[in-house]
């Protein structure tokens, strides 16, 4: 639902700044252009317009959908645009300073819901510019706005001052670039200064209890491509991308800050967080998907009735990225998947709650995790009835070929673990391994400080010394000394199948 919303919206306001062009475009052509856009993601588009002059006008505009598996539907009615021919080839676009978003939500097994939300805009100006093969459009607006106008939950109004919803943008500007056909392609860019949201919460039964979440982000920015066939069925994802389309896109915004608080039979939490930059990014097409997201500087600051001082926390940087093959292939195809945690941090009260004597090293705790491979999909994804016919034939939906660890590092504590390998494996061989392709190939690992944090660990009582002996015998068998308090293996599988630790044969 929120997807086809702001396709909608954004498909309202977004335009690309191109030079000036020889060629015309007509209010018509580009009336019919923004129809077309929305009504390829399954938007139904009703409208009175008519032509006076340079200027087409379209009145009563609603755009709606229904949402998947009888969920409801979602609207927006436009009082009225306004299709402005210029006289130089351009059309300026002109809004109304309201826009009513109205979503009925029947989810089956929970309340119905109804909301109206306003969208708002001041200063907002849209430049289109081309010809029916390729538009332009160029866009600027001083504030754009989202508002909870009206909650209904089952029939009940619920009071405005027990629910209040607020986004808002600041200096917005942007560029998106239109070219019609069986499959539209739309690629935008989009820049916003300031977002800032406010939402509060109180429940109408008894008025105890509230949540109150606010915050803001700084420089935001977009930059992404899409292709869109014509009638293209969102609930149908397979069919959708084998008929071409596609999306990628990258998010990110810099200084974003919160603040949280909520109340519940007399007990408050409450607490702020903030990052210096966030990134989040997507692709998918018909062969491959990618996700991945990153952030720098995350401090997190939480007050909670449970303890007598403020739990905080930071984080030097975060990422997670993952790519794989979607369709079914007759080949093995790349996957990769990624994750990092660097120079996590958190305040001396809670480390004082289990370690007062400061014996533990209080450093930065760092974990990355890099591994990539060749894996063959034995069906699509994203065609729901193939994936449970597999599952109820118990078969596997991909096939492991190779493994690649690049990078493996812990690190906290006094402590750090480091390791790389490569393996490779035998589909055709599931009997060595009870089941699993049989793997061929090389781990090593090194591991610094284990003996001496096992030892603090017994004096801080927070680790009996039987179990400490187990991890150091069991911390003998697989590996070796390669310097103080330093411990080196070698896990090697051979072609034989054999389990190998250090040269030394262990299955």
């Amino acid at each position: 639902m929120r997807f086809h919303t702001s396709t909608a919206v954004l498909a309202l306001v977004a335009g690309t700044l191109a030079g000036q062009t020889a060629a015309d475009v007509t209010a018509r052509q580009v009336w019919d252009d923004m129809r077309g856009y929305l009504g390829s993601f399954g938007y139904e588009i009703t409208a009175t317009d008519s032509m006076s002059g340079d200027t087409l006008t379209a009145r009563d505009v609603t755009m709606s959908m229904a949402l998947p598996e009888d969920g409801g539907s979602v609207a927006l009615e436009i009082p009225a645009l306004t299709f402005t021919e210029n006289g130089d080839g351009t059309v300026t676009v002109t809004y109304p300073e309201i826009t009513e978003i109205r979503i009925e939500a029947r989810p089956p097994d929970a309340e119905a819901v109804d909301m109206t939300l306003d969208l708002t805009q001041s200063g907002l100006e849209v430049l289109v510019s081309g010809d029916d093969t390729r538009m332009v459009y160029d866009y600027v607006a001083e504030r754009l706005g989202v508002t909870l106008a009206e909650l209904v939950v089952e029939g009940d109004p619920v009071p405005r001052e027990n629910v209040d919803v607020s986004v808002s943008a600041r200096d917005m500007s942007g560029e998106s670039v239109v070219v019609p056909g069986d499959i539209r392609a739309l690629d935008q860019t989009l820049t916003v200064a300031e977002v800032t949201y406010d939402v509060t919460v109180i429940p109408p039964e008894d008025g105890a209890g509230r949540a109150d979440f606010n915050g803001s982000m700084q420089a935001l920015s977009f930059e992404g491509m899409g292709r869109i066939p014509e009638d293209m069925d969102m609930e149908n994802l397979s069919a959708a991308f084998a008929a071409g389309y596609a999306f990628d896109g990258r998010f990110g915004y810099s200084d974003g800050r919160s603040e949280f608080l909520f109340e519940e039979e007399g007990q408050t939490v409450q607490g702020t967080t903030r990052s210096d930059r966030t990134e989040f990014r997507a692709a998918m097409n018909a062969e491959r998907l990618s996700y991945g997201a990153s952030g720098a500087g995350t401090e997190v600051r939480m007050e909670t009735p449970d303890l007598p001082f403020p739990v905080e926390a930071a984080i030097g940087e975060t990422g997670f990225e993952i790519s794989a093959p979607v369709g079914s292939t007759d080949e093995p195809q790349p996957f990769g998947l990624s994750l990092a945690m660097r120079d996590f941090t958190m305040g001396e009260p809670l480390w004082a709650m289990f370690d007062p004597g400061q014996m533990l090293p209080r450093e930065p705790a760092t974990v990355v995790l890099d591994l990539s491979g060749m894996a063959r999909t034995m069906g699509d994804i994203f065609d729901p009835q193939a994936m449970q016919s597999m599952a109820m034939n118990e078969e596997v939906p991909a096939e492991l070929h190779a493994l690649d660890l690049s990078r493996l590092l812990v690190s906290a504590l006094g402590a750090g673990l480091t390791g790389e390998g490569a393996f490779t494996f035998d589909n055709q061989d599931l009997e060595t391994f009870d089941g699993m392709p049989r793997p061929e190939g090389t781990l090593s690992l090194r591991l610094e400080g284990a003996n001496a944090l096992l030892d603090t660990l017994m004096q801080m009582g927070l680790l009996p010394e039987e179990q400490a002996m187990g991890a150091r015998m069991m911390m003998g068998m697989f590996a070796v000394p390669a310097g103080e308090d330093v411990l080196e293996s070698t896990i090697e599988i051979n072609e034989q199948g054999q389990v190998l630790a250090n040269g030394q044969r262990i299955q």
